[in-house]
């Protein structure tokens, strides 16, 4: 049994030998993927993911006081400039503002009373009291000097003749009174007075605006077209002012914020292109460019729970939003550099042999190894400065399998 086996592995070998044999011999060497060396254009990028943000953001505070008694859009939501997006309680305003209409009115009359004092029915009327008092003066008066005669004759008793005085004195107190009368309607209200009346107006209009504006603040407003990012406030909750209710931003006016390590920030300009793509934009790719590179890094912790040292960087949309909310997450290439017309090779053709850069190049039927000096490089390409002349013939993938010297069949890359 065991010599069948042995017999069996034998077989196989000179089967895999015999093919071999034919590969190299009968077929002219070993199947290789070949490509020639060309010229092209290489960019050298760094790869990292940026998050989507609102260009144009708002925070929003309540300006009033009180309990909020309607919350009218949630996060998400649409917004339109002007939009009321919640109201607070605001019945004991509208008391006050009752109050202060009442005042308004009350000093309005007080002006009105005043500028028709001096008018003619009234000075008609006062003139007439005037002359009634003074015929009762004057008959008072002749009564009054008669009894006076007749008493420092004694004709008439001391208490008749005090009786006569005291009608006399009350007449003259009639008549001057009455005459005073008539000359204030005549003068009309004092200056002054009529200047504490418009004084008391003003106040009360001053005091209604800033109820109005009160009961205004109860109310707050979007400020800009866009959508709430955030929302700080619940229904039937206590709130007062300078409290944050909202963050709005505009969906229309987007950004990209990316966290670069800072080792590799020193590469980084303002106004690197920057190839934008993910899954938030299917296939398409959009342009942007680095707008800002913030002055200092800061620590995050990464998914693995690292700390880092990363530097924020903002790029500008170039070619519009796309698809693209915030929030969203997003692959970014800031291109680092970028050559044209220079001759490069695919990034598996390159390997390190002996301390040096190296390709497998194709001369005669058999592979020669060719040292290089290399300049930019990606995930796909790498520059040739030296070592490589156009339309050389590299393999694509060589392998442990190939060595310096072997026979190949070249399979031209598709």
């Amino acid at each position: 049994m065991k010599k069948l086996i042995w017999i069996i592995v034998i077989a196989l070998v000179c089967i895999s030998c015999a093919r071999v044999y034919y590969s190299k011999v009968k077929t002219g060497g070993t199947a290789v993927e070949t490509v020639s060396v060309s010229k092209g254009q290489i960019k050298e990028y760094l790869e990292e993911t940026a998050d989507v943000k609102s260009k144009e953001k708002k925070t929003i505070f309540i300006e009033g006081e009180g309990k909020i008694t309607r919350i009218n859009f949630d996060v998400g939501d649409w917004v339109k400039k002007g939009d009321i997006m919640l109201s607070q309680d605001k019945a004991d305003l509208e008391l006050q503002l009752r109050d202060a209409n009442a005042k308004i009115d009350a000093a309005r009359e007080q002006i009105k009373g005043a500028e028709n004092t001096n008018a003619e029915d009234k000075i008609k009327a006062a003139k007439a009291v005037v002359e009634q008092a003074r015929v009762a003066y004057n008959a008072a008066q002749r009564e009054y000097e008669k009894a006076k005669k007749l008493y420092e004759a004694d004709v008439i008793s001391n208490a008749e003749f005090s009786k006569s005085e005291d009608g006399y004195r009350t007449s003259k107190a009639a008549l001057d009174a009455a005459s005073a009368q008539l000359a204030d309607l005549q003068r009309g209200i004092p200056q002054y007075l009529k200047n504490t009346y418009k004084s008391q107006l003003e106040q009360a209009l001053v005091f209604r605006d800033n109820i109005l504006r009160s009961i205004d603040k109860q109310q707050v407003k979007a400020p800009i077209d866009g959508v709430i990012l955030e929302k700080n406030v619940e229904d039937n909750s206590y709130a007062s002012a300078g409290t944050s209710a909202y963050i709005i931003g505009n969906v229309k006016k987007l950004e990209l914020e990316a966290n670069i390590l800072a080792d590799d920030c020193k590469d980084v300009h303002l106004e690197d292109q920057v190839e934008i793509s993910g899954k938030p934009l299917g296939n398409s790719v959009l342009r942007g460019k680095v707008s800002e590179i913030a002055p200092a890094a800061k620590s995050i912790t990464s998914t693995l729970g690292v700390i880092q040292k990363r530097v924020p960087v903002t790029i500008e949309l170039q070619n519009g939003n796309g698809t693209l909310k915030p929030g969203y997450t997003v692959d970014i290439k800031i291109i680092t550099a970028h050559k044209k017309d220079v001759l490069t090779v695919p990034d598996s053709s390159v390997f390190d042999y002996n301390g040096e850069t190296c390709v497998l190049a194709v001369q005669n039927g058999e592979t020669i190894i060719k040292q290089l000096k290399t300049g930019l490089e990606n995930d796909q390409v790498i520059e040739v400065v030296k070592g490589l002349n156009g339309g050389e013939k590299i393999l694509v993938k060589p392998d442990n399998t190939i060595k310096e010297g072997m026979k190949v069949r070249e399979v031209e890359r598709k």
